[in-house]
């Protein structure tokens, strides 16, 4: 099942690289009205103990991939497919079709109800979901930044690289969005765009 033709008109795809700002720019423009929903924030929720996506993941990686509590640790279970690409693979297979059925029933609810929707996905190119949007916008900036946001986040160097060669190039991204918001400077540069994006998203005549 796919964003549908009649619904799909108001909801607009935001992706881009790792550490490129996505989130501070959704919640932008959630603050403003929209519908967001975040592909990221649905595995959160499939990776709670007693999920069936938990329990698979758990099948396929072995028990060292869960906390305490029986969900998904992420940051144990990326040591893992981060450094093994055939295992990526697998991961991704079992965790992308689940949060694809859950953001587009949400996206396609919140459309039918005239509402502006964005989903957040990381990956949409790499998932092959793009196509099924409006419109996809890419938040983008420098691999230089990208690498130093990561770092920041406690990422060593080599943990930062192999992270930016797991995704396809931001440049490619860029090239083929419809939209590009630069979050590479200052925030208020980035605001300038997602205001202007914004106004000319309400002048198709759809109601935030």
């Amino acid at each position: 099942m796919s964003v549908s033709a009649s619904s799909r008109a108001g909801v607009v795809c935001l992706t881009g690289g790792i550490a490129s700002g996505k989130s501070r720019i959704a919640r932008w423009f959630m603050e403003r009205g929209w519908t967001v929903i975040c592909s990221d924030e649905i595995v959160h929720e499939l990776y709670r103990a007693g999920q069936p996506v938990a329990a698979a993941v758990q099948k396929e990686f072995g028990e060292a991939v869960l906390a305490a509590d029986g969900s998904v640790d992420r940051a144990r279970l990326g040591r893992i497919v981060f450094d093994d690409e055939t295992k990526r693979q697998r991961l991704n297979a079992l965790v992308h079709p689940a949060v694809r059925e859950v953001w587009r029933a949400r996206a396609q609810r919140a459309a039918a109800d005239g509402h502006a929707v964005m989903s957040v996905i990381p990956l949409a190119y790499e998932a092959g979901v793009a196509s099924e949007f409006d419109q996809v916008w890419v938040a983008a900036c420098t691999p230089r930044t990208q690498e130093t946001r990561l770092m920041g986040r406690g990422l060593d160097r080599t943990a930062a690289a192999k992270r930016l060669r797991a995704q396809i190039p931001l440049q490619e991204k860029v090239d083929r969005a419809d939209r590009v918001i630069w979050n590479d400077g200052p925030w208020e540069r980035a605001v300038e765009q997602c205001a202007r994006l914004d106004r000319e998203h309400r002048g198709e005549g759809r109601r935030p």
